[in-house]
């Protein structure tokens, strides 16, 4: 039994409470935060195919509130836009005013899934986890100090890459984690079991004060 078995549904929020947990997707564009989002809440009108294109499907932050049977605290998934894109609207700025307005103190907890396309080029320094986790740090001002993060590559649909090359990406992908003392999960499946349970494992629930 976990989060997925306990999920009761979800609502959009523009307020996040001292007493929140909150979990925030981010990744380069095309990446698949919105798929991952959509996923964990079974809503169909949120979700954005994973692409290679570097024009942000997302361009604002969204936020669900989810309540869960026998937890006391709710759990906020935020889905943010895209950074590092040199389009407008410019992501960190988006970041940093829904900050101010829906998130001007520091909630409970605070974690984490960074999305990463291993199709993507990994060359395009656009693309580097440092450059995007550095831009929400920027704008993250309620707590500056949020280091908990896990990494969930995803695959475009229908994406044949040879095992070789799967393996040097998935590496590279690893060494941009351990630098960010982050942990690597697998590629994400699209099942949404699978999302909750990093979910589940990110934020430790025994933590945030499951109530049976």
């Amino acid at each position: 039994m976990g989060l997925f078995d306990w999920f009761r549904g979800s609502e959009k929020t523009f307020t996040i409470l001292p007493t929140d947990t909150v979990v925030f997707i981010v990744g380069p564009s095309g990446s698949g935060k919105s798929w991952f989002m959509s996923t964990l809440l079974k809503k169909a009108n949120i979700h954005v195919t994973v692409s290679k294109s570097q024009r942000p499907g997302t361009t604002e932050v969204h936020a669900e509130r989810c309540q869960f049977n026998g937890m006391q605290s709710d759990i906020v998934i935020v889905d943010t836009p895209s950074f590092c894109t040199y389009t407008d609207p410019d992501g960190e700025d988006v970041v940093r005013e829904w900050m101010k307005s829906c998130h001007p103190k520091p909630c409970k907890v605070a974690r984490m899934v960074y999305m990463h396309n291993l199709a993507s080029n990994p060359e395009d320094t656009n693309l580097r986890m440092s450059n995007h986790l550095g831009a929400f740090r920027r704008a993250y001002f309620p707590n500056p100090s949020l280091r908990t993060i896990h990494v969930v590559p995803t695959l475009p649909i229908g994406a044949r890459l040879p095992k070789e090359k799967l393996r040097t990406l998935t590496t590279h992908l690893q060494r941009q984690a351990n630098a960010e003392g982050a942990r690597l999960h697998d590629t994400f499946d699209g099942e949404p079991e699978t999302a909750w349970n990093i979910v589940q494992e990110l934020l430790n629930v025994q933590e945030i004060g499951k109530q049976g």
